[in-house]
Parts: C-alpha cells; sequence; structure tokens
C-alpha cells in the first residue's frame, strides 16, 4: 500500500499580528431555558437513560447513562446513580467530546463546573477537587468543599473553615486562623468571614492576603449567600447597578448581521455578531440577550495571539502526523477553557483538539479535515471560542503541495526550489511516558497531619494513555494513582502522605512509573502545621 506525503507551507500566514486587543467575558453569565439544547448537541432520552446527539442524529455519548450535566466552560458531567448521589463517570470535553474516566470513584456535588481548572468532589475521604482531566487535583479529605474563584477555595475541617490554594496551601486569616465558622468565596478580591463561635460570631471583610478590610455588619442570620459558588451579595443586582449607573461608553457601537448582534471599538470587531439583542456599552458592561436569556457581558483588555510550532504535516497511509498551534491569551481567560475551530468552504472541519486547558499559553493540535489529492489552496474560517462565546473568527488560506506516493518507512529525500536537499522517514507516535522530579506543593502539614506530594508525567506521543505512578517517602510506599494524559501534554498527580509530623524534618520521596523505566527522587523538608 502507498502513502500520501503533504508539506503544509503556508499555514503560519493565519496568525500574523494580534486577533483581537479587546475582548468580552461574561459578568452575569445566561441560563439555558431549555435543558435539553446542550449547545451544538442534543441530549436525548431513551428508557430513562440519556445520552448526546448531534445535529445530524450521530451518537456522541452513548444513550446509557442516568445524568449528563450542561456543558459549561467547555466541559460536562457525565454521571450515574449510585443510591442519592450521582457518581461522575466521566469528563466530557466540548473541543473534541472526549471523555476521561476519572481515577477515582467520586461523586457530584451542587457545584458541576470547573473554577480555576477544579471542581469539588465527593469521595470515600470527603470532599476534595478533580481536575478536568479527571485527575484528582487535591484528595477527599475535607468536611466540605467550595469552588475555587481568585486563586482559593473555602473548606470545612471539623466544623472549622479555612481557605486552601490549588497548592494546597493555606491562607492565614488574620480575623482568626483556625477559628473560623464561615468563609465565603473570594468576589471581586474579597470575601466574608465570621471568626468566633457559632453563637456569637464577628464578621468581617478579608482580602486575598487574609488581612481584614473592614467589618462587616450583618447578622449571620441575614447573610445571602449565592447557592451557585457560596459567594456573599446579589451579584446580578451589583452588576446591573454598575450598568444603570455608568454613562454610555460611545468607543463601542452595536452592530447587525444575519439578524444577530455584535460589538465594534473604533471599527474593530471586539465581539463577532451572535447575540439577540445588544445594548449600550455602559462603562464597561453591558446588557444583552443570548439564545433568548439575558446577561451582562463585561468588556476586558486583552490580546489573543496564535502561531504555527510547526510548518509540515505529514500523512502516512490512514495516520495523519499532526500539526501544533501555540495559542497566547490575555490574563481575563488564563483559566478559562477555550477552543479553536477551522472550516473549509465545503463546510468541513479540520479536527483542532487542545492539548492545554489552563494557563496563558495553550497548545492546539489539529488534522486536516480531508486529504489533499493535488497541489492547491484551501480557505478557512478560522474561530475563537471559550464557552459559548464566540471571541474571533477571520478568514484564512492554507496552501497545500502534494508530493509523490511513499511507502511507509521508507526514507525519501526531497528538493526544494532553490536546490536544497533533505532526507525523511515516515512514522507513527503512540503515548510515550517520562516523569518529573516530585515536587512538595505544600511543605506545610495539614491539621489532620498529612502533606502533599505532586509528581509531573508528560506524554511526548500523540495519543492519548494512561500512566500508573507510585510514590514512596522514605522507602514507604505511599500510594499509587492512574494519571489521563493527553498527547503532547502533561498532567500532575497529588499524592497525600500522611505522617507524624512534630518537628521539621526532611522526607526522601521517590516516584516511579509502573513500567520502571522512569523513577525520580528528591529530598523534601516537611513542617509541622502549628
Amino acid at each position: 500500500m502507498t502513502n500520501i506525503r503533504i508539506i503544509l507551507f503556508a499555514l503560519g500566514a493565519l496568525f500574523i499580528g494580534t486577533l483581537s486587543a479587546q475582548t468580552v467575558q461574561w459578568a452575569v453569565r445566561p441560563t439555558s431555558a431549555q435543558i435539553e439544547n446542550y449547545g451544538s448537541l442534543l441530549k436525548v432520552k431513551k428508557g430513562g437513560k440519556c445520552g448526546l446527539v448531534n445535529m445530524n442524529d450521530q451518537e456522541i455519548v452513548p444513550v446509557q447513562y442516568d445524568s449528563i450535566s450542561p456543558f459549561r466552560d467547555g466541559f460536562a458531567l457525565v454521571m450515574n446513580r449510585a443510591g442519592n448521589q450521582l457518581r461522575i463517570e466521566g469528563v466530557l470535553s466540548e473541543g473534541d467530546y472526549e471523555m476521561l474516566v476519572p481515577t477515582e470513584t467520586v461523586y457530584a456535588t451542587r457545584y458541576m463546573w470547573f473554577s480555576d481548572g477544579k471542581m469539588p468532589v465527593k469521595g470515600d475521604g470527603g470532599w476534595g477537587y478533580m481536575s478536568t482531566d479527571a485527575n484528582m487535583a487535591i484528595p477527599c479529605q475535607f468536611q466540605v468543599a467550595y469552588p475555587f474563584s481568585e486563586g482559593f477555595a473555602s473548606v470545612k475541617i471539623n466544623d472549622k473553615a479555612y481557605y486552601i490554594d490549588r497548592n494546597m496551601d493555606y491562607l492565614a486569616v488574620e480575623a482568626g486562623y483556625g477559628n473560623l465558622v464561615f468563609a465565603s468565596t473570594f468576589s471581586g478580591r474579597e470575601a466574608i468571614v465570621y471568626s468566633g463561635d457559632s453563637y456569637t460570631p464577628k464578621g468581617y471583610v478579608i482580602n486575598r492576603r487574609g488581612r481584614i478590610l473592614r467589618q462587616y455588619k450583618v447578622k449571620p442570620a441575614d447573610l445571602k449567600i449565592n447557592k451557585e459558588d457560596h459567594s456573599v451579595g446579589n451579584k446580578s443586582q451589583l452588576y446591573m447597578q454598575q450598568v444603570q449607573q455608568a454613562s454610555i461608553n460611545n468607543s463601542y457601537e452595536v452592530y447587525q448581521e444575519d439578524g444577530l448582534y455584535g460589538y465594534k471599538k473604533n471599527g474593530s470587531v471586539v465581539l463577532p455578531a451572535q447575540l439577540d439583542k445588544a445594548e449600550p456599552v455602559r462603562g464597561e458592561y453591558a446588557n444583552v440577550q443570548y439564545k433568548g436569556q439575558s446577561g451582562v457581558l463585561q468588556f476586558v483588555e486583552g490580546t489573543f495571539s496564535c502561531q504555527l510550532e510547526k510548518n509540515k504535516i505529514e500523512v502516512v497511509g490512514s495516520d495523519v502526523e499532526k500539526g501544533f498551534l501555540q495559542l497566547n491569551l490575555p490574563e481575563a481567560y488564563n483559566d478559562a477553557s477555550v477552543r479553536l475551530r477551522m472550516v473549509d468552504a465545503q463546510g468541513r472541519e479540520m479536527a483542532v483538539v487542545p492539548n492545554s486547558t489552563q494557563g496563558e499559553h495553550r497548545s492546539f493540535s489539529f488534522l486536516p479535515a480531508i486529504v489533499p489529492t493535488k497541489s492547491g489552496e484551501v480557505s478557512y474560517q478560522m474561530e475563537l471560542w471559550s464557552g459559548n462565546l464566540l471571541l474571533w473568527k477571520n478568514q484564512g488560506s492554507v496552501n497545500y503541495s502534494v508530493i509523490k506516493p511513499v511507502a511507509m518507512g521508507e526514507t525519501v529525500k526531497v528538493t526544494a526550489a532553490n536546490g536544497k536537499s533533505s532526507t525523511s522517514t515516515s512514522k507513527m507516535q503512540i503515548a510515550s511516558f517520562s516523569l518529573s522530579r516530585p515536587e512538595a506543593s505544600a511543605k506545610r502539614a495539614t491539621p489532620g497531619n498529612v502533606f502533599f506530594v505532586t509528581v509531573t508525567v508528560s506524554n511526548s506521543g500523540d495519543k492519548t494513555g494512561v500512566a500508573s505512578v507510585s510514590l514512596f517517602v522514605d522507602g514507604k510506599n505511599v500510594g499509587t494513582q492512574r494519571v489521563n494524559v493527553k498527547g503532547r501534554s502533561t498532567s500532575k498527580s497529588k499524592f497525600a502522605a500522611a505522617t507524624d509530623v512534630k518537628k521539621e524534618r526532611y522526607a526522601k520521596v521517590r516516584a516511579t512509573l509502573s513500567d520502571g523505566k522512569s523513577s525520580q527522587e528528591v529530598t523534601i523538608p516537611i513542617v509541622p502545621f502549628y
């Protein structure tokens, strides 16, 4: 059998400069009135079970589960009932509809969405946090755990409230560390805490350093706690007041296209037309209607840029070597889920898959919609999405040059127009794992005399795989975990090590892959909680 080799010359021209120097995000997110509509998918129910299909009635998730949560910021949960709880069977990505199976048995809570890349879940050891790759970011150990926001999450241990960060470090709160009876989720860089006993607690507003900003003179019984994220106050009312009080920002204009509305600034598109209704921008907010529901957009400064990491892709039989893109995001989207789409003039979509889902730098891999049989230029509609918002779109073209058929494994000599020659050999890549040195994500032990160690697993291959990692502390095995790792990306596995830490000491920590090919060791200082 022969194979076709394709060289991609001009894709880099699609991504010169910036995509947008101004962007938006939801301040008050609209809620879909029709729970059966899952964006570009439909949820179907048959015989008490549900699944997902696309608009062409092609099955995306088999109709065999008890519940599927709506997509939020690019992810949905697939669940089955277990008594009076919903056991999480998989995390479904909206970008490629790949479903990753949790590495531990965990159950959904009322907070069925990811924030700062983590979601509260319940397990045998209590509440903890799962990451978007279905691995456990923070092991289940808390009495209650609330959503992360602005880098911190409120948790309860033995009826006392604490704040933790993404590395499981505890925030020292001036209002009474270890003596809080209530701690809200951070909102607008502030949080509400109550310190003292449960009968006569004192309220305070604190900042993200744990410092008291002012007293909070509201009785505990009169607290308005948002059920969605455990923050305090009426968010919608606050945004609406800001919108009404602010004057119209004349640098923005509403424009219409195909019966839908969007926004421009100084003639440049800030948000492509996709809204049912759009009011003028007041300050940095605007009231809008999206898919029949009302919400508030916030306009933020930011620049998107995208560049091609490799200017050549190869096709070997039915296996196509992936191309890779580097997307740089503004600060407002560092913890958000984003996706890229490329659609040709015939409506065929190029397969674009995210290899990383957090941070200001993201990697995407892509495959052509079809394999060209002759040299020529193919036009694409480029789109950048975050959740349900289309942030940017533009037209671009890709120039393909088709070289003579080549057998798999054959070494090929290619002569360019300038007369220079090079050789290459076709190849196929699979999952290939390596291990980084373990690092202490919290040197100080928790109130339960537990410290945490993070191990990073890298996959240099193209295909998603499952690695098994074991951790040893001073020669004692403290646990083995399965880790899902997508192609050309990394995943972190967090271990909880119980120890009787009475004074500061050093522990020798070693992590080993199940195949025995990679073993890393490091010495970590451990400090008691008090």
